[in-house]
């Protein structure tokens, strides 16, 4: 029996009981290992040589959700409806530009999917017009545009539609997609779905939840531990 890959996981912070906690919803780390991979939790450190040596020991890397980013980051003032209480963000930026700078494939959801474009030089939209229908994980379709990672997991093809859940009121700016990176999927208002880094490996960002599906979930994180596995073994 060969060695199950192992996907890094970044955590959130958050202060409970007056200090300050490196967090994960479990529903991620459950789903990683579901798929037959094992989740590694990488906490909030900024010092650039532990990223790179817990990178070391990854097959693969998933990037959760959370609260926004700074828009800073991305060189715009922040919107009135953007949150400025995510702790610790920085790091979050340092990993992304570690992580791309890898061959090893990477999964973002939601918040992270944002993280691939802004490290990758894009910016974000940030407030939707019509947020409320993104909110609270109302259900809402998406178009399929090409081909990718993204398609292969659900086993689809350019122009069809699949339903998908929704916690947002940001997204992906479809005048500032990262570079290097194509826009795969959008939502029924036009706003971006899922963006792909462009070749043949799997960098794929989804605005949804997966790991909150019980349908979507097991194959958008099993393409990851698949990819995981093929990396694993050019090593």
């Amino acid at each position: 029996m060969g060695k199950k890959p192992v996907i890094l996981v970044n955590m959130a912070v958050d202060v409970i009981n007056g200090r300050e906690n490196d967090v994960v919803i479990s529903q991620y780390v459950q789903r990683v290992s579901d798929s037959g991979a094992v989740p590694m939790l990488i906490p909030s450190i900024e010092k650039e040589e532990n990223i790179e040596t817990l990178l070391d020991l990854a097959d693969g890397v998933l990037l959760i959700g959370g609260r926004d980013y700074d828009p800073a980051d991305y060189g715009e003032p922040a919107h009135p409806e953007t949150m400025m209480n995510r702790m610790r963000p920085h790091f979050d930026i340092i990993f992304g530009k570690a992580v791309l700078k890898r061959r090893m494939p990477v999964l973002g959801i939601c918040a992270g999917c944002q993280l691939l474009n802004i490290v990758s030089g894009g910016k974000l939209n940030q407030h939707l017009e019509n947020a409320t229908e993104h909110r609270n994980g109302v259900f809402h379709s998406a178009e399929i545009l090409s081909d990718g990672f993204f398609s292969k997991a659900l086993k689809l093809r350019a122009g069809d539609n699949v339903t998908v859940n929704s916690f947002h009121h940001q997204a992906v700016s479809p005048a500032a997609v990262g570079k290097g990176f194509k826009v795969t999927a959008k939502a029924f208002d036009g706003s971006i779905e899922v963006i792909e880094q462009e070749g043949s490996r799997m960098v794929l960002g989804v605005q949804f939840h997966p790991e909150r599906m019980d349908d979507l979930g097991p194959l958008i994180f099993s393409i990851l531990k698949e990819e995981a596995e093929k990396f694993h073994n050019t090593l």
